[in-house]
């Protein structure tokens, strides 16, 4: 396997240490690569006058000729070409370049040199002026600050120098460790993306903080963001606005965070609150939660922070519940959630009531929020919570008020697994993030189905529409013109005619709109809301990204302001059905034609059965379109649509009919059945182990793809389902998948076909459309390792076209490789 390309600068095997001062990183090596360091000391005084650095020809650690996996430079920014040119003839594949206490008279002049030569030398760059990196786990501390963090397993990723050693310090008090810290800064060679690539994989980092100001690419980043979040969880903390030329930045980036599956907090000290609750075991299936508190106090805090406007709402208790909250509590004991009681707590007490609450269908988490009692036994009372909080099987979120007395018992709590924070305010935020979310994850798993709308678009006509209004130098469609283009993609609305009988309102009627822009980084957005001209606000969740699904396009309806105040009530399932609808056709709109700049339809108004619509507006931006969207990868959209273009249905010999299509989250269970259907023979030969299944983790990572950086096809037929009367479904009988290599150049694909279905070519056909799609996305190569005897694979591989070379070190596996040509497409 190759290794990751950043492992160079997280997990060094070799080093060098060019540095006019003492550095932290002498201190904290371990044995194994301080026999592979090699330290270049400078003077204070030699380093301010240049008089040549001089950096042996052999380092300890490198082969003659070889490569030092890291360099670490802390010089004056005045002397950087110089050393760069000393460490160059060892060509380290990562460098970092920490800050010193002289500033450059040049900064920007700095960041270009050094990014130019990083480039030339194929070299992870980190700095000019970086904190550095810290590796707790393997004490390894590559910046300035003296003191290493402690070992854990959250990974603490910013653009920000300042934050920090702030954070560090910080981290002391509440007992969080971490298992990397890594600032990038504005100067960074490395982007944000590179390294949530590199800690998806990081066997050591089970969560991901990152604090974001403005500068990242979109692409990349929701990318990365979705590969990282789907194994682990990410919490993000963004700082400012996105800039003046984003109308509306900050409300498509919440989108776009919400899609990737991760979490956004508002405020600082919620970053790692956050962190500690996504590690929970237990997750929410609502946002309706429990509070129990002995005395009112604190419940009547935690209630300013529930409710609609909030992402948790307060769960009605059934009448059972409450019936037997009656009997465990005193007499004229809050039932009613919140619930509180006066009298002393008991271990009993809270044993039976955290029972009672998680076993009520109507509640989705419980709340214990406590206030120190000197007439309560609150030591034994947090041993029981920690006892009956991981049998509840739903979260239980607690909450110790105070500060002395009460810190040990929540990291009691906390080192069980049970959040504990100190107030109700931070407890309620708490299970809002977890319930925010299980949500996003959910909104995350959803690509378009794998077949159009009942009719597909007529997309040469709506690309000649579009041709023909830029032939006449016009940005503006006329209303024509308009709903000659919504004809095309099939959207489902009434128009507007005068005197037809569905152009007129009540005052009454609520208006509504649809309205789909482009964001200058983000692309294409889809806003639905009130009709008018009302602002898209920062807050206002109804904002997605294309490409949407049903799923999507009916939660983006019912997260509007309009749909909570009015359309819940007054609109009908049929008009409702039309209007998600609608959104999913404007969403394939303005994914297949990247020349729109901006689409409204406003007002909207819905009938019993129709929704009409009353004005229509499209323009074109002034970018020309030289590629096809789906030749180019969709580059103008910030997420990769469905590749519909890859499903293609075949036929066996035999006459057999079977379909080749990417694989979709919703395959997950068929994709384990045929895991467990499979010989043990093939599952040996495929994933080298015994195993019998696929992981939890291993399912998510097969069938949550993203098609900006890699492919998984299955091939399936038709079979009944006796589960529903006999009723045709799919059987997945192969499975295909590559992943983009560390090196970013090359992609390891994997093949599987099952037992049965053998010497039908169809491990064939699937390894053709695997080629064909790495070529027209960049790769230059594709790759796999194969076990010697698997005669059958080598042979498959070899009529491919596949080189066949042996592996020194392992003479039972192969590696198995075909050049795809020069690189086309930036992979």
């Amino acid at each position: 396997m190759l290794r990751h390309h950043l492992a160079a600068l997280f997990e060094p095997r070799s080093l060098l240490v060019l540095s006019y001062r003492p550095l932290p990183v002498a201190r904290s090596l371990p044995p194994a690569l301080a026999k592979a360091a090699t330290f270049v000391e400078l003077s204070a005084e030699g380093a301010a006058t240049g008089p040549g650095f001089s950096v042996p020809q052999e380092l300890a650690g490198v082969e003659p000729g070889g490569r030092v996996d890291l360099a670490l430079l802390c010089v004056p920014s005045r002397q950087l070409p110089q050393a760069l040119e000393a460490i160059g003839p060892h060509r380290p594949r990562a460098l970092i370049l920490l800050s010193t206490e002289t500033a450059p008279d040049n900064a920007l002049e700095d960041m270009v040199y050094c990014r130019s030569w990083a480039r030339l030398n194929d070299c992870a760059l980190l700095g000019p002026r970086s904190f550095g990196v810290q590796n707790p786990g393997s004490s390894l501390n590559f910046s300035h600050i003296g003191q290493l963090a402690q070992p854990g397993k959250v990974a603490l990723v910013t653009q920000s120098r300042s934050l920090v050693a702030a954070v560090l310090d910080w981290a002391i008090d509440v007992r969080l460790g971490f298992s990397t810290v890594v600032s990038l800064g504005d100067e960074a060679g490395l982007e944000v993306a590179q390294v949530l690539d590199y800690l998806a994989n990081d066997r050591r980092t089970e969560s991901i903080a990152l604090y974001l100001e403005d500068t990242f690419t979109a692409r990349s980043l929701a990318s990365a963001l979705r590969s990282a979040a789907s194994v682990k969880p990410v919490v993000v903390l963004k700082a400012g606005q996105l800039g003046r030329a984003s109308e509306a930045g900050e409300a498509v980036f919440n989108a776009m965070l919400r899609r990737a599956g991760a979490v956004r907090v508002p405020y600082f000290v919620q970053l790692f609150s956050a962190i500690k609750v996504l590690r929970y075991t237990y997750w929410p299936r609502g946002r309706r939660i429990a509070v129990f508190s002995n005395g009112d106090g604190a419940a009547q805090l935690a209630m300013t922070v529930i409710g609609p406007s909030f992402p948790v709402l307060r769960a009605e208790l059934t009448k059972p519940t409450i019936k037997a909250l009656q009997d465990v509590l005193e007499p004229g004991a809050q039932v009613d959630n919140p619930v509180a009681t006066s009298v002393p707590l008991t271990p009993d007490t809270v044993r039976s009531v955290v029972e009672i609450l998680a076993a009520d269908a109507a509640v989705d988490g419980v709340l214990v929020l406590l206030a120190p009692d000197p007439l309560a036994d609150m030591t034994r009372v947090a041993h029981q919570l920690a006892l009956s909080a991981p049998a509840a099987r739903k979260p239980v979120i607690t909450c110790f008020m105070g500060e002395e007395t009460v810190r040990p018992l929540r990291h009691l709590l906390d080192e069980v697994g049970t959040p504990a924070f100190r107030t109700p305010e931070s407890a309620a935020n708490a299970f809002g993030v977890l319930a925010s979310y299980h949500y996003n994850q959910l909104l995350s798993q959803q690509t378009l189905p794998p077949e159009p709308l009942r009719r597909q678009p007529l997309l040469e006509q709506a690309r000649a529409l579009v041709a023909r209004v830029r032939a006449e130098r016009r940005s503006e469609l006329t209303p024509a013109e308009c709903w000659e283009l919504f004809d095309c993609f099939h959207v489902p609305l009434h128009r507007s005619q005068g005197g037809a009988g569905v152009d007129t309102w009540t005052a009454e009627e609520p208006l509504m709109a649809i309205r789909a822009r482009r964001d200058p980084r983000f692309g294409p957005y889809i806003k639905f809301g009130a009709g008018g001209t009302g602002a898209l606000s920062a807050n206002d969740r109804a904002v997605e990204l294309p490409p949407l699904n049903s799923f999507l396009a009916r939660q983006l309806i019912e997260r509007s302001l309009v749909w909570n105040r009015v359309l819940s009530r007054d609109m009908t399932p049929a008009a409702f059905d039309i209007l998600r609808e609608a959104l999913e056709r404007i969403s394939d709109l303005v994914s297949e034609l990247p020349e729109i700049d901006s689409l409204i339809l406003d007002p909207l108004v819905a009938g019993a059965s129709h929704v009409a619509a009353h004005g229509a507006q499209v323009s074109l931006s002034s970018s020309t379109v030289l590629v096809l969207p789906e030749s180019s990868g969709y580059r103008h959209m910030t997420i990769h649509p469905y590749p519909r273009r890859l499903v293609q249905h075949k036929r066996f010999d035999d006459g057999r009919a079977w379909t080749i299509r990417p694989i979709r989250p919703e395959d997950a269970e068929p994709l384990q059945a045929f895991i467990r259907g499979l010989s043990t023979e093939a599952r040996y030969m495929r994933f080298v182990s015994m195993l019998r299944e696929l992981t939890p983790r291993m399912l998510a990572r097969y069938t949550r793809i993203d098609y900006d950086r890699e492919l998984a096809l299955v091939a399936t037929v038709q079979v009944p389902n006796p589960e529903h009367r006999g009723h045709p479904r799919e059987q997945i009988i192969g499975f295909a998948h590559y992943l983009r290599h560390p090196d970013g150049r090359g992609a390891e694909y994997a093949l599987v076909v099952g037992d049965e279905w053998q010497r039908r070519r169809l491990g064939t056909v699937l390894m053709q459309g695997l080629i064909e799609a790495a070529r027209i996305q960049g790769f230059s190569y594709i790759d796999g390792y194969v076990l010697s005897s698997n005669r059958a694979m080598l042979r498959l591989m070899q009529s491919l076209g596949f080189r066949n070379d042996s592996i020194p070190d392992d003479p039972g596996t192969r590696r198995v490789w075909l050049n795809l040509g020069p690189r086309t497409v930036d992979a």
